[in-house]
């Protein structure tokens, strides 16, 4: 009995530490971007004037622009060959909101007067596409102040630039919150998963089950275990075993086991043969306490267990049919 249980509780220690790195790895990108996740259940940030845009930029929130001031810079988001956005300049105070939007929403706004909003988020300019259309930008207007005569430094034009692209390519896109709740539920589930393990290594009895009963409530489990450990061995690869008294499971995260002369049905399903070829793995054993095993066994493996079942067990219904499924389902301990 003690081997069952500390094969359970390797298995649970297993699953602890393979839940908690995935637990890491779905918080990794709220780490990241702790900002849009905080912002994302403040709300949108409504910026009439540059202070208030800061504020909003700072907060990671995503935001609303009110401004009287959009201009078309002259600048067209190209992709494989198609215009799917243009770069727009949103003044606000005086300062230029470099913002990338999507063709219509770009024709809808300049073609617009009086008050407009444009809502979005804020990425850098970091890649090679953004980062080249600031430049470009902001050499159009040195140019165009420096031909209009106007008394302006190359500096200060640059200065006028906020140094975020304010993102509306997407359309409005989905809020930060959505995907965060999202993640938090993921988070909630792989945090029952770290439990369960948990629980298997300070009670590795309850997850050694014998057909529909626990290791606590089955009188054979010395017996068992015994002949687990020490065979002799029917048949055995990785996860099975067969003994002269039981099947042996130790697939997944858990620990069946079964006695074979409680077998009373058996069939092969979802196998394809091609001439010498095959697809599909699995040996189907149902019990009398309607408990069922699909094992995945190679063609050899398969014949194998099949004519061990056969000798231990001669009673046993040997295929699949309509028929034999009713039949399992109204008497499984009385199959014919």
């Amino acid at each position: 009995m003690n081997e069952f249980k500390s094969i359970i509780k390797k298995k649970g220690m297993q699953k602890t530490i393979i839940y908690f790195i995935l637990i890491f790895i779905m918080l990794l990108p709220l780490i990241i971007m702790h900002k849009q996740v905080i912002g994302a259940f403040q709300g949108t940030c409504i910026a009439d004037e540059f202070s208030k845009l800061e504020v909003c930029q700072k907060s990671g929130r995503y935001t609303k622009i009110q401004t009287e001031n959009i201009y078309d810079v002259g600048i067209d988001y190209v992709v494989d060959g198609k215009t799917v956005g243009k770069y727009l300049d949103v003044d606000l105070g005086g300062n230029v909101i470099l913002t990338l939007a999507d063709t219509t929403l770009a024709d809808e706004l300049l073609a617009s007067e009086g008050l407009r909003e444009i809502s979005g988020h804020f990425s850098s300019f970091n890649s090679k596409v953004f980062g080249d259309a600031l430049i470009q930008v902001q050499a159009a207007y040195i140019e165009r102040f420096a031909n209009e005569a106007q008394i302006i430094t190359e500096e200060q034009t640059k200065a006028m630039f906020f140094g975020y692209l304010f993102n509306q390519y997407d359309g409005r896109g989905i809020p930060y919150i959505i995907p965060v709740i999202a993640i938090g539920i993921v988070i909630i589930l792989l945090i029952f998963k770290v439990i369960e393990g948990i629980k298997m290594i300070i009670k590795p009895e309850k997850y050694i089950i014998y057909g529909k009963k626990t290791l606590e409530k089955e009188g054979n489990a010395d017996k068992a275990a015994l002949e687990y450990g020490r065979g002799p061995y029917l048949f055995k690869n990785k996860d099975i075993r067969i003994t002269n008294n039981f099947i042996f499971d130790t697939r997944g995260y858990s620990f069946t086991y079964h006695k074979i002369n409680e077998a009373s049905w058996m069939y092969e399903k979802g196998i394809r043969r091609y001439g010498m070829f095959e697809t599909g793995k699995k040996l189907i054993i149902k019990f009398k306490d309607k408990v069922g095993l699909a094992l995945p066994l190679t063609l050899t493996e398969r014949k194998k267990v099949m004519e061990i079942l056969r000798v231990k067990n001669p009673k046993i219904v040997k295929e699949y049919s309509v028929e034999n499924e009713q039949k399992y389902k109204k008497d499984p301990a009385n199959m014919k």
